[in-house]
């Protein structure tokens, strides 16, 4: 299982929740975030400024993490 905060609806309160660890398509891959920003965007979300939105929703796009999986295979950081 992975945890990620969740933006369950406009103005309600953040939520911590789990989620099975994705399948991996080629190409693809797992990221265990370090850090993550809050952008403008993401609070025009939270007070639910933008319109159609599909909540609940993951928020974040800028990332800095670690690589733990590639294209379905464990990652050896020391190569």
């Amino acid at each position: 299982m992975v945890k990620a905060a969740v933006m369950p609806a406009a103005n309600a309160p953040m939520e911590v929740q789990e989620f099975p660890v994705p399948a991996l398509e080629d190409g693809a891959v797992l990221l265990r975030t370090v850090f993550s920003e809050v952008c403008g965007t993401d609070v025009h979300l939270h007070h639910g400024h933008l319109a159609g939105v599909p909540y609940p929703l993951i928020p974040g796009h800028v990332n800095v993490g670690e690589i733990v999986d590639l294209k379905g295979r464990p990652v050896d950081l020391d190569d």
